[in-house]
Order: structure tokens, then sequence, then C-alpha cells
């Protein structure tokens, strides 16, 4: 059985969007090898897992459309990922920009183990927001979601303003992205955060 998946497409409209999209190109020189949290450490640099880039920095008010448009749509994700026991703000916001060749292998977006007793306020609901340049320049680069066990899978195309939210530990992957030419600007941008379950 599926997991539940909230998608909303035309989350913030044309003007908030493309503002999205000529922030990454501005502040290309700012993105960095994304890192990765696992079981034994946190905020690793692996690429052989996880092969791009990601901008973690300050948004500024470029922002706020985003986290109004969250805000808004609150009752609505909660109802279609089936839960409401999370916050109301993101955490971890980030963009991530995949070029040609970079992919995302299956994972869960929840530590387990020990590595689990160590967080306060596990990650709850997973939110990414897709944005690039029009016509898209890029192909491929899929958001496969994948049943706790057997063989079930929904595949959902990364289209510029389309919102996608699901349960963090349900299992997903990235495809591989196919980005001719390999420029920058022509990359799969996605805004990715987390809202994490209320502390106590």
């Amino acid at each position: 059985m599926l997991f539940p998946v909230c998608i909303i497409d035309d989350f913030l409209g044309p003007q908030a969007s493309a503002g999205l999209v000529d922030f990454a190109l501005a502040n290309e020189a700012r993105f960095a090898p994304a890192r990765v949290h696992t079981n034994d450490a946190r905020n690793t640099l692996d690429t052989g897992f996880r092969d791009n880039v990601s901008f973690t920095g300050d948004f500024g008010p470029v922002i706020a459309p985003f986290l109004a448009a969250l805000d808004a749509r609150y009752d609505r994700i909660a109802a279609e990922v089936g839960t409401n026991q999370f916050e109301r703000r993101p955490t971890e916001l980030h963009m991530a920009a995949h070029r040609d060749g970079q992919h995302l292998p299956r994972h869960i977006d929840t530590l387990t183990g020990r590595a689990e007793a160590l967080v306060k306020d596990q990650r709850t609901v997973s939110l990414v927001y897709y944005c690039h340049r029009t016509p898209r320049a890029f192909s491929g680069g899929n958001l496969v979601m994948y049943a706790m066990t057997g063989g079930g899978r929904q595949v959902i195309e990364p289209r510029h303003d389309r919102l996608v939210a699901f349960p963090s530990f349900a299992p997903h992957e990235i495809e591989r992205v196919e980005v001719p030419g390999n420029r920058f600007a022509d990359a799969r941008f996605a805004l990715v955060a987390w809202m994490r379950r209320p502390a106590g």
C-alpha cells in the first residue's frame, strides 16, 4: 500500500515562482555540495549517495510567499497526508539543484535506531516545491514514492510551481536528471523542507 501524498499545482503563481528561480540563478556561487544525515553521523558529505548542490543560507524576502502559502494550505496538507501532528512552519529549508546525471537513491527522511534518540522533534512531513526556467530544459528527475513493502510505486513529475508533501518516513527517490549542456540555469531546482512534530 502506497503512502498518502499531497500534490498542489500552481502553488505560488507566476510571479513568486519566477522569483525563486531568479534567486537561484543570482546565487549560483553560494550553492555547495549537498550533505546527508545517516544513523552514524549528521551533516556529512557523501557524493556517492547524494550528488547535487544546495543552498542553505538566508533566503530573505523571496521566501515569504512560500511560507505564507504553506500556512494557508496547512489544513489541506494535513488532511491529504493523514496527520496534523506537525508544526505549521517548516525547518531545515534549503534549495537543491540537480544537474546532468544527478539523482538521489531510495531513502527515507527520518533517522532510525540509535540516531533517532538524539533528536527531540522528529521529521513528520517532507515538503518538495519544484521550480525551474520555462520552457523546461531538463528531463527526468521524477520523484518516485514507494510502498514500505511490495512493489507499489507512484511517479511524480517535477512540474514548475508544484508542491509535494508526504510522510517523512515514506521511501522515495529522485530519478536521474538529464540536462543537455549541463548549465546551472537549466537545472532541476527544488525547495526542500520538513515539518516536525511538536516538541513535548
